[in-house]
């Protein structure tokens, strides 16, 4: 499990890194005035944001989940050694 965990966590950054690139060359390389520019990287960084926000609050929820499930097998572990 931790082998498929490693691989989408690793492919999930990379995403990031690359989108982060991607936009930041796309913005300094486009022909327009510094007003325009200074919205749209904002706008860009608020488009960020709200992803790395989505991710977070999806990583949250999958650990929950996990120590949900890690608690329920060691409570059930425990009441087989007690019988």
């Amino acid at each position: 499990m931790s082998r498929n965990s490693d691989g989408s966590n690793g492919f999930v950054k990379g995403m990031l890194i690359g989108g982060l690139i991607g936009a930041a060359a796309a913005i300094l390389f486009a022909p327009m005035s510094g007003k325009k520019l200074r919205r749209k990287i904002g706008q860009k960084k608020d488009d960020i944001l709200d992803d790395v926000n989505d991710y977070v609050e999806t990583g949250k929820e999958k650990a929950e989940e996990l120590f949900r499930v890690g608690k329920e097998k060691m409570e059930s572990l425990l009441e087989d050694a007690k019988k």
